[in-house]
């Protein structure tokens, strides 16, 4: 359910609240002086693409950095040095 943002000229209060895009121009009324006359705000819709929550959860301002496990197989491997594997080259007949 969107959320959306209202004004009300009586108090100049804003206020968000969440409802259905049926119920979107119906009257609202100011949590704040109670009036009736919140009018509804336009302003820049969020649009996200694949990953990017998940990205910005990950470099959060004041997050700790993430750590990785103890190397396991050795610094030579490349899964846990952080290299590139080597392309496979496949073998001449």
């Amino acid at each position: 359910m969107p959320t959306y943002a209202f004004r009300c000229p009586d108090c100049g209060g804003v206020f968000d609240e969440r409802r259905t895009f049926a119920r979107s121009d119906d009257p609202v009324t100011c949590p704040t002086c109670g009036g009736d006359a919140a009018v509804k705000q336009f302003g820049t819709p969020m649009v996200l693409r694949k990953g990017m929550a998940a990205r910005a959860l990950l470099e959060a301002p004041g997050r700790p950095p993430i750590t990785t496990a103890p190397s396991a197989h050795g610094s030579s491997c490349p899964c846990c040095s952080g290299r590139s594997p080597r392309p496979v080259v496949p073998a001449a007949d």
